[in-house]
């Protein structure tokens, strides 16, 4: 049915047709050309605007949705990634990825789970597994690691808060390797209930190394030069690492190093070490003997790793999921959920600032499993100046002890 009588200016009826001709607008051809123009700004404003809203509103709802819906929290949100929601037991995933430092004091770029790129920060995560504690429901945690490691008093922290958790909690603590877990990867895990590794994986490599020291043979010549700096050696150039006060200048790359500065290097790596084969063997149950003339510092694929004792078995993602239920007293008629813990997203302003051209680098499997450093462990990165161009955390210090895997000089290469 058409539209039914309007009515008139006069008072009457009219039944022609809509609109009244008398009442139709009448603008000029600029007018509506200006008109045009105005909707048409209106609507791109409209559609840019909607386009930069949508995702904001999107991660808003993530994090909303990130907790679970439960009443309890900690100071990171978590969200559901395997199991049901609202389950009978619920574990709460810690990701462990790239290389662990201690803490972010501010120097790192946002995107990690705990702050930099391919970092992550020990005393973050102990601090994580400390608010996880207070939560009743809560009935476990899985530590998810691909790591080669990092720095001793990071993955120290770790290893403190698993154990810490453990005790206040009586709450199981699994760990599920995924790609890598080296050096201080297996330093932060080794105190966990049980171990589990994904296929292809590796882990190990329980050693320290200390470097590299650079050092000009013969030096003939420093040439400022027209264009830059330049070194005359007679013997090239000489790089040191060494594995295990009072030399002021160590490290000097214009002499040798004397005994006395080896040896108390070497101490101090000794002591580090003894700590770390400590940790394993009460962590592991083998004996130091086991991991010294045993293990070594070589890395494991997961088969060589499960014989050797460094983990209790192999299982992808998400058996070791189900195995730490289990483990957390899920009977047949349970369900789970495994809950990641999540930072949140980096702030426009804080991607807009992050810088392009090299940025913080990431850590491959195959910049993890390779290079020069070998069996892996503690190591400086940052001692040496001169094209060391990269702004990842472990190229800013000097003499830094690592328990770390691999090459840390590739870390610092300009481009990474």
């Amino acid at each position: 049915m058409g539209p039914g009588p309007a009515p008139t200016g006069g008072g009457g009826w009219y039944s022609g047709p809509i609109p009244i001709e008398s009442l139709a607008p009448r603008e000029t051809f600029g007018a509506a050309i200006g008109k045009t123009l105005v909707k048409s700004l209106t609507v791109l404003a409209v559609l840019l605007g909607g386009l930069f809203l949508i995702p904001i509103f999107f991660i808003a709802i993530g994090a909303a949705l990130g907790g679970g819906g439960t009443p309890d929290s900690v100071s990171t949100p978590r969200e559901l990634v395997a199991g049901d929601r609202g389950a009978d037991i619920r574990l709460a995933a810690i990701p462990i990825t790239g290389v662990i430092l201690g803490e972010d004091r501010g120097g790192g770029a946002g995107g990690g789970l705990f702050g930099a790129l391919d970092v992550t920060y020990g005393y973050t995560v102990k601090e994580e597994l400390a608010d996880l504690a207070e939560i009743d429901s809560i009935d476990g945690v899985i530590l998810e690691i691909d790591s080669p490691g990092g720095t001793i008093f990071g993955s120290q922290a770790i290893a403190d808060g698993v154990a810490e958790y453990r005790k206040a909690t009586g709450k199981p603590v699994i760990a599920y390797v995924g790609g890598i877990s080296a050096s201080g990867g297996v330093y932060a895990m080794a105190g966990a209930d049980a171990i589990y590794a994904d296929h292809g994986t590796l882990v190990g490599s329980i050693g320290v190394i200390f470097g590299p020291f650079e050092r000009y043979d013969g030096v003939t010549a420093i040439d400022g030069g027209l264009l830059g700096g330049g070194i005359t050696t007679e013997g090239g150039i000489e790089v040191e690492f060494l594995t295990a006060g009072r030399a002021k200048d160590l490290g000097n790359p214009y002499r040798p190093m004397t005994d006395e500065e080896r040896a108390v290097l070497q101490q101090g790596l000794d002591d580090a070490y003894a700590d770390f084969v400590t940790h394993v063997s009460d962590g592991r149950g083998l004996s130091e003997t086991e991991i010294v003339d045993g293990l070594g510092a070589l890395i494991f694929g997961e088969h060589q790793a499960l014989a050797n004792g460094l983990i209790d078995g192999i299982a992808n993602r998400d058996a070791a999921y189900l195995l730490a239920a289990e483990a957390a007293g899920l009977d047949e008629d349970e369900t789970w959920g495994i809950e990641r813990l999540q930072a949140p997203s980096a702030g426009l302003l804080d991607l807009l600032a992050s810088p392009l051209d090299g940025g913080l680098p990431g850590l491959d499997d195959a910049d993890a499993g390779d290079g020069a450093v070998g069996g892996g462990g503690v190591a400086t990165a940052g001692g040496v100046d001169g094209g060391l161009g990269s702004s990842h955390p472990l190229c800013l210090g000097t003499g830094t002890i690592l328990a770390y895997h691999g090459d840390p000089l590739r870390l610092c290469q300009p481009g990474r």
